[in-house]
């Protein structure tokens, strides 16, 4: 076993309550001697350059259990060569100076989820203002590695270039767009996306001729080609608030409440402690449950997607299928065409981009 990434999802808590999260929401928050006996196994299987990763709910309720961490790591780690980058996902609505302080001390990689002019429509009614306040004093702490990632669905996709825009003239460096994975994208809806992307696209152009770079990650050149596959628990593991194992935080996501299915055993490593016993055999048995999460095992209705001309360019996470309802493997036919559209938009503008250089 060696890991690039583990994450502690530290509680399904959360104080937004999003129409169009999929998360099951509960109370349960990860005590601190589950965090100590996780480290205790889990870091000398580490890599020397590695990730360490919060998540939830929202997992700044649970911001004592952080610094706990962090400060146990870094005890931990003392005259060792191991570099470890630390990373959260928040609402960010409860980051106040002591928590900025601590996330910028240690230089925290921050993905924080904001939905620009939708923001009021579909997650925490006002809090639109609160957010961009706070992405204000994020801003100035240049320790931090922020990100914003933006949510649409088809009832808000009509906001997604101007929300875009608005992000990226906060002065945010780096901005991503996701989609709903719960609502099924219609005809229209899709129509609607590629307007939206079309329209960004030349905002995107505009922005790079003032400022020269390219703040929307989904229009960015994609450095690597070839068949998508899933490295949950090959690379990564990561640990729920009832010390749960999985190969990925998604599947928790996926799986919670389905304790007796078979699927569920197929894919949980199960619990910490009985893990640590057994590590030898139960990973390399879960283990080969996950290998059939590549791209060229996945199918639509249509076809097998090994049969697809776009194989080596297309990037479907199984968790999003099965969050859309469907099998793991089985990618929604709008999960297909939303992917062709981006993958469209972005060829198009490194096309305009060479033509006006």
């Amino acid at each position: 076993m060696e890991f690039s990434s583990f994450t502690f999802f530290v509680t399904d808590d959360c104080n937004f309550n999003c129409s169009y999260c999929y998360q099951k929401k509960g109370k349960k928050y990860i005590d601190i001697s589950t965090l100590e006996n996780a480290l205790d196994f889990f870091l000398p299987f580490l890599k020397e350059e590695c990730f360490i990763n919060f998540y939830g709910g929202e997992p700044l309720l649970a911001f004592d259990q952080i610094r706990h961490t962090v400060d146990y790591i870094q005890d931990k780690s003392k005259g060792k060569k191991r570099q470890i980058q630390y990373s959260i996902t928040t609402n960010g609505s409860l980051i106040n100076d002591d928590i900025l302080r601590f996330l910028n001390q240690y230089k925290f990689s921050l993905l924080l989820s904001f939905d620009g002019i939708a923001q009021d429509i579909l997650r925490k009614r006002g809090s639109f203002r609160q957010i961009v306040s706070i992405i204000g004093k994020l801003l100035k702490n240049p320790g931090l590695d922020l990100e914003i990632n933006s949510v649409f669905t088809p009832t808000t996709i009509g906001y997604l270039s101007r929300s875009i825009q608005y992000i990226i003239e906060l002065g945010v460096p780096n901005v991503s767009i996701s989609l709903c994975q719960i609502s099924s994208w219609e005809p229209p809806s899709l129509i609607q996306l590629k307007e939206e992307l079309a329209s960004l696209r030349g905002f995107i152009l505009s922005f790079y001729q003032r400022m020269g770079s390219i703040p929307l990650i989904d229009f960015r050149k994609k450095s690597r080609r070839g068949i998508f596959t899933c490295f949950a628990g090959k690379d990564r593991m990561a640990m729920t608030p009832d010390s749960k194992l999985w190969g990925c935080h998604l599947f928790l996501d996926c799986f919670k409440g389905k304790e007796g299915t078979k699927e569920y055993h197929k894919y949980c490593f199960g619990d910490l402690n009985l893990f640590i016993e057994n590590y030898e055999e139960i990973y390399p048995k879960i283990l080969s449950n996950y290998s059939n999460l590549r791209m060229d095992h996945f199918y639509t209705n249509d076809t097998f997607c090994i049969q697809c001309d776009e194989l080596e360019e297309c990037r479907i996470c199984p968790m999003d299928n099965k969050l859309s309802g469907s099998n793991i493997r089985a990618i929604p036919y709008w999960a297909c065409e939303t992917n062709r559209i981006f993958r469209k938009e972005r060829s198009l503008f490194w096309k305009e981009l060479e033509r006006a250089k």
